[in-house]
């Protein structure tokens, strides 16, 4: 029986252990790469014509058609700028961050993909968050 409750424990200490690291980090730490990546997202969604309002999150189309959703045009920026795409770097992070802030049940399972799809998410809103995703990096930057 002690060994029962011996194993129980440590799959239970382990589950808590896996949820922590799961968590999503919030503590965002900004250098000038993580600027320029949201800088040239904003000018590849330069005007609504560039703009991709039906996001599959599968970029290479949105790459070749020169139109892009939130999330291509951040991960077009990402790998222009260093080569790589990486998911939860404090760029992306930052941007999935600002536009909670306008999600108003907009998102159901992937927040870039989902706001940028809603009916009621319009261009301008896509690049107030934007705007507010530089400042921020920015303030944090000159500390």
């Amino acid at each position: 029986m002690k060994q029962i409750l011996l194993l129980l424990s440590v799959l239970f200490t382990s589950q808590i252990a896996i949820a922590q690291t799961n968590e999503e980090n919030r503590d965002l730490v900004f250098d000038s790469i993580d600027l320029k990546i949201i800088q040239r997202a904003d000018s590849i969604l330069s005007d609504s014509t560039k703009w991709n309002k039906q996001d599959d999150r599968i970029c290479d189309d949105d790459i070749a058609n020169g139109k892009y959703s939130l999330f291509c045009a951040l991960y077009k920026a990402s790998v222009d700028i260093t080569g790589e795409y990486i998911h939860r770097r404090p760029a992306m992070q930052n941007v999935r961050f600002t536009l909670e802030k306008y999600e108003n049940g907009r998102v159901v399972n992937h927040r870039l993909m989902d706001w940028n799809n809603h009916p009621d998410t319009r261009f301008e809103e896509v690049k107030k968050v934007l705007k507010e995703s530089k400042d921020e990096v920015k303030r944090q930057i000159k500390k």
